[in-house]
């Protein structure tokens, strides 16, 4: 039997509750280019979405020295089969795209940049066919610096993270608002922390059902720590904003601790990390599912003394196993790996391992039984591979064997790696290939 890959990529981390999980049957890969493909202006490629049997491409047109700040965004639906292009559609507006999500058949695109508005654009994603053009007013006297992250709700509204600054605070901070579907009442639901000169990036919050489920950080002081936590979200009928309390939080605490969420099948799951506040190079870790309806904790698992390599940074990748094992890899700012892979599973066990030689391998998605992770390498090339984790050695426990490898060539840097409709999709900053295997 063929190795065969289903599902879709519609959300940054796979789909609206982030579980990079995608279905797969790996049998006897032998992993090979497909495609490659790179945008017709040269610019460059900032998103990917998979969905249905096309791959979606958000792209920026180079900058132009005699007019800047006039660049527009090119969106691409490309065939997965084949890799040719079906249609293409320059966005009206020249802003870049800051998120994509896909639902219910529709291409949802973000764009903005400090100073313009928010701009919503649904297009079909067969034929990029225009549905919308809405502008995003926050409400209040509110006013974005930038959009972060975008989620789509069931009811077809979205849920957009921001770095905003509200009327009442002269500083900019971390700011959840919900769309409805029109685009006519944006509802700021609430803010969690103020960013002060700090640049902003996107959290790892999750959809569950028609709620939001977002990561507070947690601070440390050796005589009052506080762990970090989770809020929950409703978009609220009459408008305003709020300090939405803690919703449920882990255990732990410690210098630079961060959650993350991770949704699906009416659970919220949760993976916390922290550094060991006497031993900065190593970290505690804990993963915890919660009923979503309830918030009643389902099972938890603790990992500590995990080897942490220059500090635990602010970033991770988190994905959910179909046998319903937590995975966990801590990243830097580089993209890099600050841990091994942590895998929790519901008995309270947490293994950890090493992805590749010296652990130099980034976590993507559970690719059916498989890890789906990958390296940049020091001429910019990219090599992607898949791991098999569920074999144990007979002294050094569970560890992680290369099933498949391959180089998929020079993408022009800052690599991320998708999978769905038959394929793994390797993007660059200047193109994107398709793996088969």
């Amino acid at each position: 039997m063929a190795s065969v890959i289903h599902g879709e990529w519609t959300h940054r981390r796979g789909d609206a509750g982030g579980a990079r999980a995608v279905a797969a049957e790996i049998r006897r890969p032998k992993p090979h280019v497909a495609w490659s493909w790179r945008p017709h202006h040269g610019g460059q490629v900032d998103q990917v979405r998979v969905a249905g049997a096309n791959v979606l491409v958000a792209t920026m047109m180079p900058r132009d020295a005699r007019a800047p700040g006039w660049e527009h965004a090119v969106v691409y639906a490309i065939d997965a089969s084949t890799g040719a292009e079906i249609a293409r559609r320059v966005l009206p507006d020249p802003v870049p795209v800051c998120a994509m999500v896909v639902a219910g058949g529709v291409l949802h695109v973000v764009g903005t940049r400090r100073g313009e508005p928010v701009f919503w654009y649904a297009l079909s994603t067969t034929d990029l066919a225009a549905r919308h053009r809405r502008i995003v007013s926050l409400p209040d006297g509110a006013r974005h610096e930038d959009v972060l992250e975008a989620f789509a709700s069931p009811d077809g509204g979205l849920w957009l993270e921001l770095d905003a600054t509200l009327a009442d605070d002269r500083g900019h901070g971390l700011v959840y608002a919900f769309v409805d579907p029109t685009g006519t009442r944006p509802v700021v639901c609430a803010r969690h922390e103020a960013l002060g000169h700090a640049s902003a990036s996107s959290r790892d919050a999750c959809v569950g059902g028609p709620e939001l489920f977002t990561p507070v950080d947690g601070h440390w002081t050796a005589d009052a720590p506080v762990p970090p936590g989770l809020s929950r979200l409703a978009a609220l009928d009459g408008g305003g904003s709020s300090d939405a309390p803690s919703w449920a939080t882990a255990t732990l605490a410690g210098p630079n601790a961060q959650i993350h969420a991770l949704g699906g099948e009416g659970f919220v799951y949760a993976v916390a990390a922290a550094e060991d506040p006497e031993r900065p190079e190593r970290s505690f870790v804990e993963a915890i599912a919660l009923d979503r309806t309830s918030g009643a904790v389902q099972w938890r698992a603790q990992a500590e003394r995990v080897p942490t390599k220059n500090a635990l940074g602010g970033a991770a990748r988190i994905a959910r196993r179909p046998n319903g094992e937590l995975l966990f890899q801590g990243t830097g700012p580089d993209g890099l790996p600050r841990t091994p892979l942590l895998c929790a599973r519901p008995d309270g066990r947490c293994d950890v391992i090493a992805l590749g030689t010296r652990g130099t391998f980034v976590l993507d998605a559970a690719l059916g039984d498989l890890v789906l992770a990958h390296r940049s390498l020091k001429d910019g090339r990219v090599e992607v591979g898949g791991f098999a984790i569920d074999r144990e050695g007979r002294l050094l426990g569970r560890r992680a064997a290369l099933r498949w490898t391959l180089d998929a060539g020079d993408l022009g840097g800052e690599p991320t790696v998708y999978a769905g409709a038959g394929a793994v999709v390797v993007r660059g900053a200047r193109g994107v290939s398709a793996v088969r295997l």
